[in-house]
């Protein structure tokens, strides 16, 4: 499964590259995703069933990178996060991604980096938890 980038990555288009992961769950799974943080245990499934095929992060790069940016504008609509370019966030220098979510209490949160972990390492970086680490540290 390859999926070109129709958008820059860039923070400014994080929405639309999030709204590609929400094109590619309906056509590749007949899944619906709508930006709840429910949502993201059939996101996490998605990603399963590609470690399943034993599908590389190579192979699925462009699909991974967007099923983040759905991760992301998940955080950024239930959270009230922000996407924000990495080198102007906590992240700069640790996260080799373009952008991040940023929440309101300033931690940063890799959403992009966190898919392609759950692909490279399995269940333990399941997406929910950390949204739901995400709206812990949002509360505090």
């Amino acid at each position: 499964m390859r999926l070109e980038l129709k958008y820059p990555a860039t923070s400014a288009n994080a929405a639309d590259h999030a709204r590609l992961a929400v094109d590619v769950a309906k056509r590749e799974y007949d899944d619906e995703l709508d930006f709840s943080p429910a949502s993201l245990e059939t996101l996490d499934g998605q990603i399963e069933n590609l470690r399943e095929q034993g599908i590389s992060m190579e192979e699925a790069a462009e699909v991974l990178f967007v099923m983040g940016c759905y991760l992301g504008e998940v955080m950024t609509r239930a959270l009230s996060c922000r996407w924000t370019d990495t080198e102007r966030s906590p992240l700069a220098g640790l996260s080799p991604w373009p952008m991040v979510v940023v929440a309101p209490d300033g931690s940063g949160w890799d959403a992009i980096g966190k898919v392609y972990k759950r692909l490279e390492i399995g269940d333990s970086e399941y997406l929910p938890a950390f949204f739901l680490s995400a709206a812990r540290a949002s509360r505090s």
